[in-house]
């Protein structure tokens, strides 16, 4: 239990891309291996607090970034859950989060952004997972002119592969207890409201976390 206890502090302790790295050495593809369950507490703590499907938020990330937190993509999105910096720092202050590498701020941000697609989607777990992709805006357009996804490549294959994950996750998956992590219960107050109120208005303008 102190080992336990010990991890989710450290993990949970403010650092930069180069002390992420020094923390988690395996990087994608070994970070599937190295991690595939490493960060399964953090996905249960975050969902549980916002009725949301652990297996849901894994999967993303699995498509994201083979579960290595450390990640940076060609065009600057960081962390697990990859946001861009300017997302990030809209995202993160609903989530009350602060460092996009580290695996409990970036889970809590991803958590706080599904949360509010899948209300605005009522569980629509495809217009959910496009929308991470690609947009809920460009979501919106493709399903007015009745397509389910957007006629977008990456948007496409991104959703087959969220969804491959989701499948195989939910034939084997097997939720650990919680680690004892401080996590927000999500009851938004009056600002977070508002918060989430403008995330939503942000990425309604055809915007995306790539």
């Amino acid at each position: 239990m102190i080992a336990i206890v010990t991890l989710a502090l450290v993990m949970h302790s403010a650092f930069d891309r180069d002390s992420c790295v020094t923390q988690f050495p395996h990087r994608a593809p070994h970070s599937a291996k190295q991690y595939f369950n490493k960060f399964d507490p953090i996905f249960l703590n975050v969902a549980s607090a916002r009725n949301l499907d652990p297996k849901l938020l894994k999967s993303i990330a699995w498509c994201e970034t083979r579960l290595d937190p450390c990640s940076v993509s060609p065009v600057g999105a960081r962390g697990i859950m990859q946001f861009m910096p300017g997302t990030f720092d809209l995202v993160s202050k609903a989530a009350q989060a602060q460092n996009p590498f580290d695996p409990i701020d970036s889970i809590e941000s991803a958590g706080v952004y599904v949360s509010a697609l899948s209300n605005y989607w009522q569980g629509d777990m495809t217009a959910i997972i496009a929308s991470y992709n690609a947009g809920p805006g460009n979501v919106s357009k493709a399903r007015k002119r009745g397509s389910l996804v957007p006629n977008i490549p990456e948007t496409q294959g991104y959703v087959r592969c969220v969804l491959g994950a989701y499948q195989q996750l939910q034939m084997e998956y097997n939720p650990p207890s919680a680690l004892p992590v401080p996590t927000m219960t999500y009851q938004p107050s009056l600002r977070q409201t508002h918060l989430l109120s403008a995330l939503f208005h942000f990425f309604l303008n055809d915007l995306s976390l790539k």
